[in-house]
């Protein structure tokens, strides 16, 4: 059966107690250490991660439960912790956020918005949960890079012949964007994988792929004609 990321960390013993919930709920796993080889086709990557723990996509709801339901139980509020400094509103963007943090600072979240008399329902949690997968599915966390992105590659697809003159790698430049654009998947938190560029802009890929292929024929032939007059 296919497996998914489900967490992943730099940091072993998170990933070793994450997996510790899920023995003590019989649910399977795969730890792997991909310090030499990590996938680079997962977009959310920022930097190297080292471990990742997989389990099947079927096992996302469960595993989150248990392991919300441990950290619920064993968390406590240090005096000291950062999170209290943290706003109101900045400690609801991590509730929204929650694929972007840990389980101990999403929990300790829950406690000190609660202890300031804002009780997060479970409810209430769970259309957050919904509002941001559908916001990760349908929608860019940057736009305006995505949109630069796309630029890029039809300059590159018009001129990266001539600029390939200076720098003969820069012909692959529009070709490389064209492939991510049209192939690239993200994650979702609930382990389903899905492209990362919406349907419109992966038209824009294949248009960026197709000129690439017209403009490098087209300044290939140029050169040769000009090379025999």
């Amino acid at each position: 059966m296919d497996k998914s990321i489900f967490r992943k960390s730099s940091d072993k013993a998170v990933i070793q107690e994450i997996a510790f919930i899920l023995d003590q709920n019989t649910i399977h796993y795969e730890i792997i250490d991909n310090e030499k080889d990590f996938d680079p086709s997962f977009v959310t990557n920022v930097s190297k991660i080292d471990y990742q723990l997989l389990i099947s996509k079927d096992d996302f709801e469960a595993a989150n439960e248990s392991i919300s339901s441990y950290f619920a139980k064993e968390v406590s509020i240090p005096e000291d912790y950062y999170l209290l400094d943290y706003s109101n509103e900045e400690l609801k963007e991590i509730l929204y956020k929650k694929d972007e943090w840990n389980e101990f600072d999403y929990e300790i979240t829950k406690k000190i918005l609660k202890n300031r008399g804002e009780n997060i329902s479970d409810q209430e949690l769970t259309l957050l949960n919904e509002k941001r997968s559908l916001a990760l599915r349908n929608e860019y966390e940057k736009p305006k890079e995505v949109e630069n992105y796309i630029i890029i590659g039809y300059i590159f697809s018009v001129l990266g012949c001539i600029l390939s003159l200076f720098w003969g790698i820069l012909i692959f430049v529009s070709y490389g964007i064209a492939i991510a654009i049209i192939k690239l998947k993200k994650q979702l938190p609930n382990g389903e994988r899905i492209y990362y560029f919406n349907q419109k802009d992966r038209k824009h890929g294949k248009n960026i792929l197709y000129l690439s292929l017209a403009f490098t024929i087209f300044w290939i032939l140029l050169l040769v004609f000009k090379s025999k007059s």
